[in-house]
């Protein structure tokens, strides 16, 4: 399946048009970072921040890097994302290229999540 067919998103990173623009614009301990999307997927990250009641993109953006930070963290710790449905006791594997990448096989149909053995906690 094309990348266009599944979704996914391409960034398109120009080179600078001169040495100038090859540096990042510095603040103090900031740096802007700036991303080319297509405009549909501009409109996602709205209305996500809407609906998470987000003021502002940058606030999105912390929020989304503090998660995928903790994902690559517990993946590589061995350990599967997951959204879990309590009320069957299954689970759905986040499917991600990255997660992928730092160590976890992809799970194509919820699995259970496995009872503890009598007298573990």
């Amino acid at each position: 399946m094309s990348d266009a067919a599944r979704g996914a998103t391409t960034m398109v990173m120009a080179p600078p048009a001169s040495p100038a623009d090859a540096a990042p614009e510095v603040q103090g301990d900031t740096t802007r970072v700036q991303i080319v999307l297509p405009t549909e997927r501009v409109r996602m990250l709205d209305q996500i921040a809407e609906e998470a009641g987000l003021a502002t993109r940058k606030d999105l953006f912390n929020n989304a890097l503090t998660l995928l930070n903790w994902a690559v963290r517990e993946v590589k710790r061995g350990r599967v994302i997951a959204s879990v449905d309590e009320s069957t006791q299954r689970f759905t594997e986040l499917h991600m290229p990255i997660l992928d990448a730092v160590g976890t096989a992809p799970a194509d149909e919820p699995r259970s999540i496995p009872k503890p053995a009598s007298g573990t906690t």
